[in-house]
């Protein structure tokens, strides 16, 4: 089954480039008109070239590349996050392109016509330039064009209306506001020069969605590349470079912007922290006045110092006033009256020690004296009365002194009290001090920060350099981008190929007719022979001495008949087809002529009762015929008809045509007529009606000893083959063979048998 479908889809193959080089004379018109419409497309199609260039672009996606060139990069303020999509967005931004398109004065197109084709102009190849004061909706469909007057003045023509007017006058009209000056190509007699208007906003819109592609150079990198189709070079570079210098422009003002916003923050906050540091200060200053203080650390030392000092001074004051007041006591006390008093050296006062030592004298005289002399002495009483004078006189002398160290004592006391308060308080003061320091400290910390940063802000706007960098200048390919020449030429070729081919290839498909013998093989029915197309259109086309194709296929059926019968007589041939016109009976006449050229002799029955047509082929009259006979009185004798055809050629026609055929067929009569036609001729052959449409052929099958089936090429439906595989499949007819009628075959094709080759003639 598999290699059945293979030979099958093989043949089919085969059969479909057979058709396609029947007709090759169409692929042929076919391809030469894809071409040269591809010729005049390319010629009247302006080539658009790409142009491209390739970008750096720091990418940072931490923001540094914004901020650290800014103030306060240290403390992330105002970082923004750079990355090469977000780049990437921005230069297809329809802002930047509009200031691109605006910038190039590109909202007007110069074309001139050069033969068939319009050449656009552009830059220096301009002999105008036109400057667009204003532009309304109207203006984008107006026809303007421009001619060369003279060197003053030029023509413009606006739809149905001309105008003369000189270069730089302005031309006012409702649509439009213009002002024209010569450009840098400009020279007498420069032609006729069409103006067209575009609308910016949609070659933005353009050039946003689809012209301009931009597209890292790999996968995450920081190189990007920026191209476009134009169909004038220059200009597509000039887009592309204005594209990146307005990007850079506006990365470096978005950075001064930046910068001197942050200058101003700056200068705003030094005016209030000027202040605030002002009275900062001036506290500080009323707190070490108020507390007496210049450095803490060092009145503290100062304090501790002579704190110390007093004390060893309170300490001292405080032994001599025990020393006094012991020596105080010693004279209050009797003890003193006639001894020596102790020394007052410690009390360091000159007089009470020279009292003292005056005193030990005259008790010392005293003493001396009372070894000699008696106590009432006058002498010894004058002593006395000496030192009790003297001891008064230590006494005062002693309670003055005494007094001078309480005071002393006292005022020691006092600055003792007074130091020691003050180291006491110290904690105090330097923790209020410190509060007011550390306040003035930040802020002049912050005045210094600031004042710093504004400096380094001032540094950055006067050095500002742009984050991208240009890797390849813009410049175009030699070789257009689009059209390409090569694809379109090999697609007009393919189209010019399978339009015909599709069409023939349609044709086929959709075409239920049969076309090949190899579509009748598929019934199972044995092939008899193959007829070629009847060019002369008439009945009888075989002739004894003709060589002509047709002939010779007819005398090979002949010969098929002999072979292809197995030995079996074949005396009965019952011609049958589908339906009407596939040449039955053109077939039995012709069959029965080349049967009878070999001197046997041969009946055709016209058994076609419901349109019978045989005899109008062989030129004879209807009379009597099988129905006179089979439901009549006629004989066989009165039926029988010579035709000028061949003397051995005899017909039978159907005669007067019926109200029930089939149930004549159905006549007991039927069995004496073949056995007596079998007895008078070699053969007989049975025209009968179509089996696709009646049966009454399937009545005569049982008679018949061989059943031709008519299949006619480009009329028979290859649905009614099903008719002929039912009769193979259940032997409705008896040995059934298969006519390909009408056959056509090209003219390099020829029926071919035994080595001999007949080709068609055309």
């Amino acid at each position: 089954m598999l290699k059945q479908n293979i030979n099958g889809g093989a043949k089919d193959f085969a059969e479909t480039m057979t058709r396609f080089a029947r007709n090759w004379h169409y692929f042929l018109i076919s391809i030469i008109i894809s071409m040269a419409a591809i010729y005049a497309f390319l010629y009247v199609t302006p080539p658009k070239y790409k142009v491209s260039s390739t970008l750096l672009i720091s990418d940072d996606k931490n923001g540094a590349a914004m901020s650290n060139s800014t103030a306060f990069s240290d403390l992330n303020m105002f970082q923004t996050v750079k990355t090469v999509d977000n780049e990437i967005e921005i230069l297809r931004s329809r802002d930047l392109i509009f200031k691109v398109l605006k910038k190039l004065n590109l909202e007007t197109a110069y074309f001139k016509k050069e033969g068939i084709r319009e050449k656009e102009l552009y830059g220096k190849t301009l002999p105008l330039v036109v400057t667009a004061i204003s532009l309304k909706n109207g203006a984008y469909a107006r026809k303007i064009n421009i001619s060369y007057l003279d060197e003053i003045s030029y023509i413009i023509q606006d739809s149905l209306k001309t105008n003369i007017v000189k270069y730089g006058d302005t031309i006012s009209t409702k649509n439009y506001a213009i002002k024209i000056d010569k450009g840098p190509a400009f020279k007498a007699e420069f032609g006729k020069i069409k103006l067209q208007f575009k609308n910016l906003y949609k070659m933005t819109e353009a050039y946003n969605l689809v012209s301009l592609k931009i597209v890292p150079v790999v996968k995450d990198a920081n190189t990007i590349t920026i191209s476009l189709n134009d169909a004038v070079p220059q200009r597509g570079i000039d887009i592309l470079t204005d594209l990146i210098e307005t990007y850079n422009i506006n990365n470096v003002n978005n950075k001064n912007t930046i910068a001197r916003n942050t200058i101003k923050f700056i200068d705003n906050r030094l005016k209030y922290l000027v202040a605030d540091l002002s009275g900062t200060e001036e506290d500080v200053e009323n707190y070490k006045q108020q507390n007496r203080v210049t450095d803490v650390n060092m009145d503290a030392q100062m304090n501790a110092a002579r704190s110390g000092e007093y004390n060893q001074l309170l300490e001292t004051s405080s032994v001599q006033l025990r020393l006094l007041r012991s020596i105080e006591n010693y004279f209050r006390g009797k003890q003193s009256q006639f001894n020596l008093a102790p020394s007052a050296m410690g009390l360091k006062d000159p007089i009470l020690n020279s009292l003292i030592s005056k005193f030990n004298d005259l008790q010392l005289e005293r003493n001396r004296m009372l070894r000699t002399a008696n106590a009432e002495n006058p002498l010894v009483l004058n002593l006395n009365e000496q030192i009790a004078s003297l001891k008064t006189n230590i006494l005062e002398n002693l309670s003055s002194i005494k007094q001078g160290f309480v005071i002393e004592r006292n005022n020691l006391s006092a600055n003792y009290s007074q130091f020691d308060n003050k180291i006491k308080s110290v904690p105090t003061i330097e923790r209020g001090l410190l509060e007011r320091s550390r306040e003035q400290s930040v802020k002049s910390g912050l005045y210094k920060y600031l004042l710093q940063k504004r400096e380094e802000t001032a540094l950055s706007l006067s050095a500002t350099v742009p984050t991208s960098q240009v890797v390849d200048k813009p410049a175009y390919n030699t070789i257009p981008n689009s059209p390409k020449q090569p694809l379109l030429y090999l697609c007009g070729f393919i189209f010019g190929f399978f339009v015909p081919a599709g069409v023939i290839y349609a044709k086929g498909f959709f075409n239920n007719k049969v076309q090949d013998a190899s579509t009748i093989e598929l019934t199972g029915a044995k092939m008899l022979g193959e007829l070629s197309h009847n060019l002369d259109k008439s009945t009888i086309v075989f002739q004894k001495d003709n060589r002509s194709t047709i002939s010779e296929l007819f005398r090979y059926i002949r010969m098929n008949l002999g072979l292809m019968s197995n030995n079996i007589e074949n005396k009965v041939m019952l011609v049958t087809s589908s339906m009407k016109g596939e040449g039955k009976t053109f077939f039995s006449v012709n069959l029965a002529t080349t049967l009878g050229m070999l001197d046997k002799k041969v009946v055709v029955l016209e058994f076609d009762l419901r349109k019978p047509d045989l005899l109008n082929k062989v030129g004879l009259k209807q009379t009597n015929g099988l129905t006179d006979y089979l439901i009549g009185e006629s004989v066989l004798d009165d039926i029988i008809k010579p035709t000028s055809v061949s003397d051995n050629i005899w017909v039978i026609g159907c005669g007067q045509s019926p109200e029930n055929p089939a149930e004549v067929m159905m006549s007991p009569k039927m069995d004496l007529l073949f056995d007596e036609l079998k007895e008078r001729f070699d053969y007989i052959i049975i025209d009968t009606s179509p089996v696709g449409q009646v049966a009454d052929a399937f009545s005569l099958a049982e008679y018949a000893d061989v059943s031709i089936y008519l299949v006619r090429y480009n009329y028979t439906n290859k649905y009614q083959l099903a008719i002929l595989k039912d009769i193979c499949e259940n032997n409705k007819l008896k040995n059934p063979m298969v006519v390909f009628n009408d056959a056509k075959r090209e003219k390099s094709q020829k029926y071919s048998y035994g080595g001999y080759g007949y080709a068609m003639a055309n």
